[in-house]
């Protein structure tokens, strides 16, 4: 099999040289086509796109609306060795960029790809989400930009940039669109010159969805506080009926109902998101401008949710499937709750761009946010996969940042090109939530003041020894201080020194002991007054680090130039919970006091984790042929990261606990739980090479090729042995979950030296084609097709088929990805003016089923897949 798909690779490549000796050919006949000159700011000054001696890729927002792409999100096929998944629980996007990234999407973590929006650094991962439109493009950086872009540039970097105003043209456009599963979007923009200094531009945007899941309410499920079968209309189920999971394991009630269709507009998965945009420039003189946006989004819908991988499931040797679990003719597209999805996050942003040029050789800039998000949500976190009826919600989360950077950089055209600077970040996070297990205990996270504080100091010089021959130096010096004042976790289990048949009282938690459990409101568990404290997270700790750049390019021709660079990257570390485990009376599961009546503290777990440094050495050409018909981009890189930071749920420790029987009665049995955390660790070393090949080719009058292809290997280089922490109970056949987790038995510990990174493909590519076909009458008929194909891969770090288990065959319990196709296509008309166009659409064409993470548990891979096959039509009108 991996035999085929280097010769796939190598057949694609093959074609692309054939039709490039062809066009060369004709380039002789005609030479009037060629391509627009691209300018981006990789630099933080305007460069041409193929004399920028950096490995990026750039989008303007017509060929971001032809792909489909209304956020960060959706970028995934588009650029070269970037994965972008989806986090439900947090309601973030994961982006991978060179077999990098960061499933810490919690306020405790950081991404591996810094975010910017006109320049501007984005703190929390969530803002990818808002909506882009009215962009003037985005710029896809890879590979290390600590030095000028600073936080959390590791491996590269993404710039959203929107469309300023124009001063002397009063202008807009306003489009619908229409889709499948009842997909509406208007958008509209207008730019009002308002002086002849200064403009207005305004622009928003409203897009509605039905989700395209077929999704059930299950009132089987233990916990019904959010509806009741009767409400739903379930009716009894005969006793020969099929049964799903739940159905076949619910001690609890002796009548099982039938499973109730979810209205799909208001089910996970569906849209309904807004935005608008208000932009201002004011430019007085020809030496100063000074651009501000003020910005507002606003998602409504009802969330994400995991879903089961039913390819693997149905792997299984006991015979188990995806209809097992919700009924004949579920798949990955299937899912029953009984927790309705909630989401509703806001943000809004201050960004302001000042710009002086006060001599004829220097300027002055001086770049400003403001943002403020706030997030609340509700998840149903076992949607029907276990028996424990477990849910998850952030009750309100606030995460507020400001950013200040002043530049100094030269302008004139001497042979010395610098850029100095001083930047100061702050992010506050005051953040509440709870996870709720029905049937075992509840935890509440209470983290008033998580702070955030960021100092760095840059600068950058290009000196030119020839007038071919470039040299680049740059550094940056970075003090990260983080905080944590007054958090804490908090618990809530059944306090067994209460008679509950003498007192009536049940202690704070009340699960199926409680008998009017499902009278309790349903947001009884977001109140923390009924939890205890178990842990205070008070802590501290700071990084610094001083990055720096070496490069060189030397322009071969006017046309081709190469270049080479040695970079360094930095990612601070960050904090975690301080964990307690307290002592227990062994015999009856009791907590121990000391004199004071407190609770004594057996053992103290700190989980903050360290830094994350890379080493990165990268070589490039770029060259524009065919008398500008033809642009090529090559760059082949090697990265070596240090302390690599990589993120999983993980045991902290297991506490006793008193079994009961299905009754709720005490059976007089001791066991243990596992005490769970999301938690950051570092890695020891890996390593990270690969090949970049893009082009953009006009063979001929009004047809255009572009896409890329890569190679790329990743590598865990040392010595990393961890207890295994993915489907263990399944892997290692032991039933007990506690004693499948059980930090002190060495048969659970794997050494993951040689693993390769997540969702790191060894080959991929993309083809895009479009043709102009013009109409006699002056209009324009434009068909596009863009084909993306990637290599297999794992979506985890643990590589689970790599290693050996008892269960022996892993493969319906691994991580792994298979290779997929990805097929989207389009046919626009445009109008004889350019007035007016409409457009139809085709996305994933092939209905494909792609996993973009994989979380292991319940004896099941899940994790959210790609949208179906979908379609829909797009009208504009300019005026």
């Amino acid at each position: 099999m991996r035999i085929k798909k280097p010769l796939t690779f190598a057949i694609a490549m093959a074609n692309v040289a054939v039709v490039s000796a062809w066009a060369q050919e004709d380039s002789q006949q005609d030479d009037d086509w060629a391509l627009e000159e691209v300018t981006v700011t990789a630099t933080k000054r305007e460069t041409n796109l193929m004399e920028t001696p950096v490995a990026i890729s750039a989008f303007t927002q017509e060929e971001l609306d032809r792909q489909g792409i209304k956020n960060i999100k959706d970028l995934g096929n588009t650029i070269p060795n970037v994965d972008i998944g989806y986090d439900a629980s947090q309601s973030s996007p994961v982006i991978s960029m060179r077999g990098v990234r960061s499933t810490n999407t919690s306020e405790l973590g950081d991404p591996a790809v810094g975010l910017h929006f006109d320049g501007i650094y984005s703190a929390r991962p969530q803002s990818a989400m808002a909506m882009m439109f009215d962009s003037e493009r985005v710029e896809a950086m890879r590979g290390p930009q600590g030095t000028l872009y600073g936080r959390n540039s590791t491996v590269g970097a993404i710039n959203v940039i929107s469309k300023k105003p124009v001063i002397d043209e009063f202008e807009g456009n306003v489009g619908v669109e229409y889709g499948s599963w009842d997909r509406e979007m208007v958008r509209g923009v207008i730019n009002i010159p308002v002086s002849d200094t200064f403009a207005l531009r305004v622009s928003a945007m409203s897009e509605t969805r039905d989700s395209y899941l077929t999704g059930y309410y299950d009132a089987n499920q233990y916990d019904n506080r959010y509806f009741s079968a009767d409400s739903l209309g379930a009716t009894p189920l005969a006793n020969d009926a099929e049964r799903t999971f739940i159905q076949s394991n619910n001690w609890w009630t002796s009548e099982d109902v039938s499973l109730v269709k979810a209205d799909p507009e208001d089910f996970y998965g569906n849209v309904d998101q807004q935005a608008i945009r208000i932009g201002a420039l004011w430019e007085p003189t020809e030496d100063i401008s000074w651009y501000t946006v003020v910005e507002h989004y606003q998602d409504q819908s009802a969330g994400g949710i995991n879903t089961i991988d039913c390819e693997k499931a149905a792997k299984r040797t006991d015979g188990t499937t995806c209809e097992t679990y919700y009924g004949p003719g579920a798949d990955e597209y299937t899912v029953a709750v009984n927790v309705p999805g909630k989401l509703d996050l806001t943000m809004d942003a201050f960004r302001s761009n000042f710009r002086w040029d006060f001599s004829d050789s220097m300027a002055f800039v001086y770049n400003a946010g403001y943002a403020v998000q706030n997030r609340s949500n509700l998840i149903d976190a076992d949607a029907g996969r276990n028996s424990w009826d477990m849910s998850m919600s952030i009750t309100d989360a606030e995460n507020v940042s400001y950013s200040h950077e002043l530049q100094l950089q030269s302008t004139d055209d001497g042979p010395l090109e610098w850029i100095t600077g001083l930047f100061y970040f702050h992010e506050s996070n005051d953040l509440n939530g709870y996870f709720l297990a029905s049937l075992d205990n509840a935890v509440f996270w209470r983290q008033p003041e998580r702070n955030v504080d960021a100092l760095g100091a840059f600068a950058q010089t290009t000196y030119s020894l020839t007038d071919t021959l470039h040299l680049t130096f740059g550094t940056r010096y970075t003090y990260d201080e983080k905080s944590d004042e007054g958090g804490n976790n908090l618990s809530c289990r059944r306090d067994w020194s209460l008679d509950t048949e003498a007192t009536g009282e049940y202690g704070c938690f009340p699960a199926y002991i409680h008998p009017t459990f499902s009278e309790l409101p349903s947001d009884y568990f977001a109140d923390d007054s009924i939890y205890s404290i178990d842990t205070y997270n008070d802590v501290d700790d700071n990084w610094e680090n001083v990055d720096y750049r070496l490069g060189v390019d030397y322009d071969l021709t006017d046309d081709i130039m190469l270049y080479a660079y040695f970079a360094t990257g930095f990612k601070s570390g960050g904090l975690g919970d301080v964990v307690y485990k307290y002592a227990q009376d062994p015999e009856t599961a009791e907590d121990i006091l000391d004199a004071d009546g407190n609770r004594v503290v057996e053992q103290t777990f700190k989980t903050n984790y360290d830094e994350e440094t890379v080493d990165t050495w990268e070589f490039g050409a770029k060259g524009s042929f065919l008398d500008g018909r033809l642009n090529l981009a090559g760059t082949f890189f090697f990265s070596k990261y240090k302390d690599m930071q990589l993120a999983a749920p993980d045991v902290a420790y297991t506490f006793l606990v008193r079994e009961v029987d299905d009754a709720g009665e005490l059976t007089g049995e001791i066991t243990s739980e596992p005490a769970v955390i999301y938690r950051t660790k570092n890695a020891a070393h890996s390593e990270i090479k690969g090949f970049e090949f893009e082009f953009d080719w006009a063979p001929y009058p009004n047809g255009h090729i572009s896409g890329f292809a890569t190679w790329m290997q990743t590598e865990i280089t040392s010595d990393f042995v961890n207890r295994w922490n993915y489907n263990n109970p399944s892997l290692f056949e032991i039933t007990d979950w506690a004693a499948a987790h059980d930090d002190s038995n060495p048969e659970l510990y794997r050494n993951l030296k040689g693993n390769e990174l997540p969702v790191s493909p060894e080959y991929s590519f993309t083809i895009n084609y479009d043709h102009t076909f013009e109409l006699a009458h002056g209009g324009a008929i434009i068909p596009f097709i863009s084909v993306h194909w990637e290599d297999e891969s794992y979506l985890t770090f643990w590589n689970v088929d790599k290693h050996d288990f008892p269960v022996g065959d892993t493969s319906a319990f691994d991580d792994s990805r298979d290779s997929f196709w990805m097929i989207n296509a389009s046919i626009k008309y445009v109008s004889p003016d350019d007035q007016w166009n409409v457009e139809a659409y085709g996305y994933n064409l092939t209905d494909e089923v792609i996993p973009y993470y994989a979380e292991g548990s319940d004896a099941l891979v899940s994790g959210p897949f790609s949208t179906p096959a979908n379609y829909g039509v797009r009208f504009n009108y300019n005026f």
